[in-house]
């Protein structure tokens, strides 16, 4: 195991959007955490290295990828945004859905369904090539994603992006930095008014590192000078906090990431998972697909020249009578 520089903001329950006061931990292998949030959430510690099986893939994608995203509900889809430009759709099946489209994406966050306009529809929040915040939107009488626009309080060179469950307040939670602010992490609620979609502002959180990814836990808005990606497994008791990072790969913490495990990966006989995944999404409850435990999706290049997204399943930390596999 070894400790990572996190800042961390407490937050009150999905309900309430107040940010509470930031902490930060762990600056050095030997430094002592100050005190955690008053009610983290309550999972067993993972205390070695976890393998999980590799269980299905796209099929071999257009581009190499730059960031991938899922939304859960009764229709589960992940969103590919490609290195070269455009954007593509697919279930949890790994079919194609909808038209790909040539919208030109930076990075992506998680989706969440809403009843806009009197149509379901799945929002993915991102960020297009000129640093402006976008909401790509699938569903009903759509045969293709469509692009809006996504106000965010007049703020430009976005630079990344994470999102999260809003409960009744609104669309989602989102937050993000700016190339000219990467200290300083914002946050507030996305809702629809009238057919748009407006970023209401709440609480700031501010660290002492450039900030490279961000994610929101169960009750905490999290954020890494390291990790490339991030994302949350949660389900039931289990709140885990999975990291991607460029030199040693994907990490999974039960602490809020003080402390990180290797996760590996097994692969199956006709699926292979990238050695050196660039773009990583994950959900700990997924309706769709035949992923009882939830899912990890991992994009990156499977051989040289051949990107996939890779489907993982991490049922024996999400499902409580499944076993952890270690090295």
């Amino acid at each position: 195991m070894e400790f990572k520089r996190w800042r961390l903001s407490a937050t009150s329950t999905v309900v309430n959007a107040g940010l509470g006061l930031a902490l930060l931990f762990a600056t050095a292998a030997c430094s002592k955490p100050e005190q955690a949030p008053e009610s983290p959430p309550e999972s067993s510690a993972i205390t070695a290295d976890v393998v999980l099986p590799a269980v299905w893939s796209t099929r071999t994608l257009e581009s190499s990828v730059s960031s991938i995203a899922l939304s859960g509900g009764s229709r589960g889809i992940l969103a590919v945004a490609y290195e070269t430009g455009g954007l593509q759709f697919f279930d949890m099946e790994a079919e194609r859905i909808g038209e790909p489209t040539n919208f030109r994406v930076k990075a992506l966050a998680g989706g969440q369904s809403a009843n806009i306009a009197d149509s379901t529809l799945t929002v993915f929040p991102g960020i297009d090539r000129e640093g402006e915040v976008k909401a790509y939107v699938f569903g009903d009488g759509l045969i293709a994603p469509a692009q809006v626009d996504l106000s965010v309080d007049g703020e430009t060179l976005v630079e990344g992006i994470c999102s999260g469950p809003a409960g009744t307040e609104g669309i989602m939670r989102l937050a993000f930095w700016t190339l000219g602010n990467n200290r300083v992490l914002q946050a507030g609620i996305v809702k629809e008014s009238g057919g748009e979609l407006n970023w209401e502002r709440g609480d700031s959180t501010f660290t002492d590192f450039p900030i490279q990814s961000c994610a929101y836990t169960t009750d905490t808005l999290v954020a890494s000078p390291r990790a490339q990606a991030a994302a949350p497994l949660i389900r039931g008791d289990v709140s885990a906090l999975l990291s991607l990072e460029p030199d040693s790969g994907l990490k999974i913490s039960t602490d809020l990431g003080m402390t990180t495990t290797d996760v590996n990966i097994r692969n199956g006989l006709s699926v292979f998972a990238p050695d050196k995944p660039v773009a990583m999404a994950a959900m700990g409850t997924m309706m769709s697909g035949g992923y009882p435990g939830g899912v990890i999706a991992l994009a990156g290049e499977v051989e040289p020249g051949k990107s996939q997204v890779v489907f993982v399943d991490p049922s024996p930390i999400t499902l409580p009578n499944a076993q952890t596999g270690s090295n």
